[in-house]
């Protein structure tokens, strides 16, 4: 879908499922879904004509609605306008929109009995929402950092407490360089990881400016003068000139440019690259190029958690 919005997931429940429902958005929240929940809703909700927000939500700024059918559901007021809000969206849009999850076998006013649910009874919260995951699928989550990026820890051998604390806390700081950069500097920083020579790897990232400036359609100053701003952010840059290995009619000597990252936080290690570097394998690892390429831009980190993480591919 190319519409945007508010909510990923809304939650469509009666008062006294509510013990289930809180588990399952619980859940959904540590994936990094947008979920509505009003638990999670109470500043917003305070004050608003619940009647016109409600209607708002479950009909317009939700991508999906998972209602909760019970005994329970069917008789409440206001799980019946969230329904009637939600069916007339479904209506109107003609998609499955409404993910209907049954504690029992209670019918609802114009939900067909045809229409395929989720049987909850047996059905643990923490299942149920890998299954809504699978179902609402890959979506991009700009300026996300997932709270457990263990597919990182697992890519860097951090198995220690004190391993995991300092690669987080890297991974976090390079998080916040990226966000402090334009999304042109970010664009500029993934094209020269993703092109760097493999040579520099893990140490650092160099690179033929020549061709990076192709790839790009960047001038050679321009990609200098881009790299020199980044320095203030912990992205060092220096030009070196290197022999061609091949033969070539014109000059024997080429420009290159080697970065390296080194985190802002106290007590860092001198070159923190390595790690740069891992977060873009994690990006790459389950991406297209084009794909990876947008994460990094947008600063979409959830590929670095399992549970965040929406594979399009699996690399072996």
């Amino acid at each position: 879908m190319s519409k945007k919005f508010e909510f990923d997931i809304a939650l469509s429940f009666a008062g006294e499922d509510r013990g289930y429902v809180e588990k399952t958005a619980e859940v959904l929240k540590k994936m990094g879904f947008r979920i509505f929940y009003d638990k999670y809703e109470l500043v917003t909700l305070w004050g608003k004509d619940l009647y016109v927000h409600l209607q708002e939500i479950y009909s317009k700024r939700a991508r999906y609605t998972v209602m909760f059918i019970s005994k329970y559901y069917a008789k409440k007021l206001w799980t019946s306008h969230e329904r009637k809000s939600a069916q007339a969206r479904a209506f109107r849009e003609r998609n499955e929109y409404i993910l209907p999850a049954r504690f029992d076998k209670t019918s609802l006013p114009g939900l067909l009995p045809t229409v395929g649910y989720i049987e909850l009874i047996g059905l643990k919260p923490k299942i149920l929402a890998k299954i809504i995951k699978e179902k609402v699928g890959r979506i991009q989550r700009p300026e996300y950092f997932p709270s457990e990026p263990n597919r990182l820890y697992k890519l860097l051998n951090a198995t220690s407490v004190d391993e995991k604390r300092r690669v987080f806390s890297v991974a976090e700081s390079f998080f916040d360089s990226l966000l402090l950069m334009t999304k042109k500097e970010r664009k500029i920083l993934a094209l020269a990881i993703a092109n760097a020579c493999p040579c520099g790897i893990p140490k650092d990232v160099h690179f033929n400016i020549e061709y990076l400036s192709r790839v790009a359609s960047l001038s050679r100053d321009e990609i200098i003068s881009l790299f020199s701003r980044l320095d203030c952010l912990g992205i060092e840059s220096s030009v070196y000139k290197f022999k061609k290995s091949y033969h070539s009619l014109g000059q024997d000597r080429v420009e290159g440019l080697k970065i390296k990252f080194r985190s802002l936080i106290i007590n860092a290690e001198p070159n923190t690259t390595y790690i740069m570097l891992a977060i873009f394998e994690c990006l790459a690892s389950v991406a297209c190029p084009n794909c990876t390429l947008k994460a990094f831009e947008v600063v979409d980190f959830s590929a670095l958690g399992s549970h965040t993480c929406f594979p399009e591919k699996i690399r072996n």
